[in-house]
């Protein structure tokens, strides 16, 4: 059973994407990044107000969307915001890689506030993160280079639905590698 924090998290991650998506379909790009940066402040305003701390992945995520969106903006140049995404993405799971490299499962600082689950658990977690995030940086340029920005909006909107289906598709790991004080599906309850 999906908790209710659990829920109110999704809402904070995709809540913003969902709102450019929405935005920039209905007004063109530049209002949807208006969008996305209010929105993406209001959702870190929510998480604090909500946790009293900020988790360390969602105040890198609203900082590169932040300082790219107002690039984008200032410039009126929209490859700036897909160029946030491939350099988030591709940041990201570099940096799970050489984690994993050095033996430490970089993605349990993130989310363990979320899960509570085994030292395996994370690393493997941690590893299968990282290829999604390097194949989501590689698309992005793919098709930003081949459909420029009415297939790339699209995408980036898919790109977050397929981000939150492979998330769930975790879960089992979460199942399996669950520490004695977590729901049955790995979280903190």
């Amino acid at each position: 059973m999906l908790t209710r924090h659990f829920l109110h998290s999704l809402l904070i991650e995709f809540g913003p994407i969902t709102l450019f998506f929405l935005i920039a379909e209905w007004r063109g790009f530049f209002a949807g990044t208006i969008g996305l940066i209010i929105a993406t402040i209001l959702a870190v305003v929510a998480s604090y107000l909500r946790d009293r701390r900020l988790p360390l992945f969602s105040l890198l995520s609203s900082l590169f969307v932040l300082i790219f969106g107002g690039l984008t903006l200032y410039f009126w140049e929209p490859r700036w915001l897909v160029l946030e995404y491939t350099l988030y993405n591709g940041i990201a799971g570099l940096a799970l890689l050489a984690g994993l490299f050095w033996g430490k499962a970089f993605l349990k600082p993130l989310f363990e506030t979320m899960f509570a689950i085994t030292e395996r658990g994370w690393r493997i977690l941690s590893f299968r993160w990282a290829l999604f995030f390097l194949a989501t940086a590689l698309g992005n340029e793919i098709v930003w280079g081949v459909y420029g920005e009415p297939g790339w909006i699209i995408y980036r909107f898919a790109a977050a639905l397929v981000l939150c289906m492979f998330g769930f598709s975790q879960f089992p790991i979460a199942r399996q590698e669950r520490l004695p004080e977590a729901s049955p599906w790995g979280l903190r309850m």
